[in-house]
């Protein structure tokens, strides 16, 4: 699966599951999730399940602590990783 499905499918379950408008400006998938107020730590944990169900890898806590994930360009690259994309 290349990056750019990979990116356009987390970025999809985000907008819907996080009820983020599509004509939002400050949304990006280059935006802080956290840090923007868009997810907090509850849903961390259901991006997490949607990316164990939809790409079936387990996130490391050394990725999952980083700073890259906490973007969607970020969890993107981290999935790719660890699917050998």
């Amino acid at each position: 699966m290349e990056l750019l499905e990979v990116r356009d499918r987390i970025d999809t379950f985000v907008r819907r599951q996080f009820s983020v408008s599509p004509t939002d400006p400050g949304f990006s998938q280059k935006t802080d999730l956290l840090e923007g107020g868009y997810v907090d730590s509850i849903g961390v944990a259901e991006v997490l399940e949607f990316l164990h169900t939809e790409f079936e890898v387990e996130i490391p806590d050394s990725d999952l602590m980083s700073d890259d994930f906490a973007t969607i360009d970020g969890m993107a690259r981290v999935v790719c990783c660890l699917t050998g994309e």
